[in-house]
């Protein structure tokens, strides 16, 4: 598991917070395809464009960048009950345009030290996600079917 963390220190001590989030293989994989996409959001953000992007990392975690907040957010969503539309939960971490240029720079660093990283494959590479029963079937593809009940058999 790879942890974005939000420290605090207090008295000299440094400690992590419950702001952040935690990324499997197979997510961290997904996310690291989309930092080009990512990258440029953030730069419309920066030259005060119209930005309006959410996308979708594993489970049910997103990266979201919208117009005047200025930061990437990851943040973890749920479906209401009688509500088709997802929500996102307190669940995450946003990081300010400084620190998700600082993460961006220190991934070969961590590729280097992790090298299982650079070469995991996202789970619709697999065998059972080569039809769309596998792919349904999946929690990290279609994490809300399972919040309705909806189990797909062959």
């Amino acid at each position: 598991m790879i942890h974005i963390r939000e420290y605090k220190t207090e008295n000299g001590q440094t400690f992590t917070t419950k702001k952040g989030v935690s990324f499997t293989k197979v997510r961290w994989t997904k996310f690291r395809g989309q930092i080009d996409e990512i990258d440029s959001k953030v730069e419309l953000l920066k030259r005060n464009q119209h930005v309006d992007y959410s996308h979708h990392i594993g489970a049910k975690y997103y990266v979201t960048i919208s117009t005047g907040i200025k930061c990437v957010n990851f943040r973890r969503y749920f479906m209401p009950k009688n509500s088709g539309k997802k929500r996102p939960t307190r669940s995450g971490i946003a990081l300010r345009l400084e620190e998700w240029e600082t993460l961006v720079s220190k991934i070969d660093d961590l590729h280097r030290q992790l090298p299982e990283l650079s070469v995991a494959s996202p789970c619709y590479n697999s065998l059972d996600h080569l039809n769309q029963t596998g792919y349904l079937n999946c929690r990290e593809c279609s994490s809300f079917s399972t919040e309705f009940g909806i189990q797909f058999n062959v």
